[in-house]
């Protein structure tokens, strides 16, 4: 892998270190990340960097930046998976809340004055959502057809009319938003996350990532967030969630439409695509076993997630001030 790095990028290294999910290369004094980049075009990159040239002059610290290789492009083929590589500070200490300091990001994003396109996500989650409910009903109904052939599908074949249910009810609690709300000024897209709780610079173990980013709604991260704090903790999240949302409003007060969007992304029910995605991804027995058992204790939590999703105006503390339509087949708070 050295000699690669140095053919693809002109980085001699000194040594590689395996940290998690990339590899981290020395030279000197300088810190390098090499990074998988599956599903990632040249275009989002070029705009990644872009957006971490604007963060470090804006003096945004412990920002990553992409390294083009030598013929001019950022992704190279490393035995077939793309890479990129990552000029990567070592971690900052974050002496603001997690709140406050991902406020003080999507301020900065939503004030860029750079063309974003190819990372742009604002405005289509209905559609992306859509798409994805539409792939995985024609694949439950070809294994209905088919008939199951592990314990993995037989639940599949169980639950999937359940979750393609909130799925809907999340795609259409996003038209209602657009339709009765007005946007305001915190509702511009900013540089958010693709899955926040996946960045590894939240716990102050990596440098924050270009790769990691994505143009679009604050109400993005704020709801993956939660998400995470839930799955973490349960119904006993609320303090923390009450926390992060208190923080987050210090900087950059939440408009109607933004918590609208947030609790329409809650309802869709992402834990489950992604596992039963993963499933039939995976490449080995170790990671089906994995998938499956996640699975089995979301359909076990399936009531208690009812509850949170009721209650989420109570636990964000936003009961008496905010009004998020109910849906109507969620239990009574």
């Amino acid at each position: 892998m050295e000699t690669w790095v140095h053919e693809q990028y002109g980085v001699r290294a000194e040594r590689l270190e395996r940290r998690g999910r990339h590899t981290v290369v020395w030279r000197q004094q300088e810190r390098f990340l090499l990074v998988a980049a599956d599903g990632r075009s040249e275009a989002e990159m070029e705009e990644r960097q872009q957006m971490s040239r604007y963060l470090r002059a804006k003096g945004v610290t412990g920002v990553g930046e992409l390294v083009k290789t030598k013929a001019g492009t950022y992704l190279a083929v490393y035995e077939g998976q793309p890479m990129v590589l990552v000029r990567a500070p070592l971690p900052a200490v974050r002496f603001r809340s997690l709140g406050r300091e991902l406020a003080v990001m999507h301020e900065y994003g939503r004030s860029c004055p750079l063309p974003i396109v190819a990372c742009r996500r604002i405005g289509q989650w209905r559609e992306l959502w859509a798409k994805r409910i539409d792939q995985m009903e024609a694949f439950w109904t070809n294994m209905v057809a088919n008939g199951p052939a592990s314990p993995f599908d037989r639940l599949l074949i169980e639950s999937f009319p359940y979750y393609l249910g909130l799925a809907e009810n999340a795609v259409q609690y996003v038209a209602d938003t657009e339709l009765d709300e007005e946007p305001l000024r915190v509702d511009y897209a900013a540089f958010c996350h693709e899955r926040l709780p996946q960045a590894g610079w939240i716990e102050g173990a990596e440098a924050k990532l270009p790769i990691d980013w994505v143009y679009d709604h604050c109400a993005r991260d704020l709801a993956e967030w939660v998400r995470h704090l839930y799955r973490q903790r349960g119904l006993g999240c609320q303090r923390a969630v009450r926390q992060f949302f208190q923080d987050y409003g210090h900087v950059s007060p939440l408009s109607p439409f933004a918590w609208r969007l947030i609790y329409a992304r809650l309802l869709f029910p992402l834990s489950y695509f992604e596992c039963v995605e993963a499933y039939y991804t995976a490449a080995d027995g170790n990671e089906r076993a994995r998938r499956e058992k996640e699975l089995r204790h979301l359909l076990d939590g399936s009531h208690e997630h009812e509850r949170f999703l009721a209650s989420f105006a109570e636990i964000a503390g936003i009961a008496e001030r905010v009004r998020l339509p109910a849906v109507e087949w969620l239990p009574s708070v």
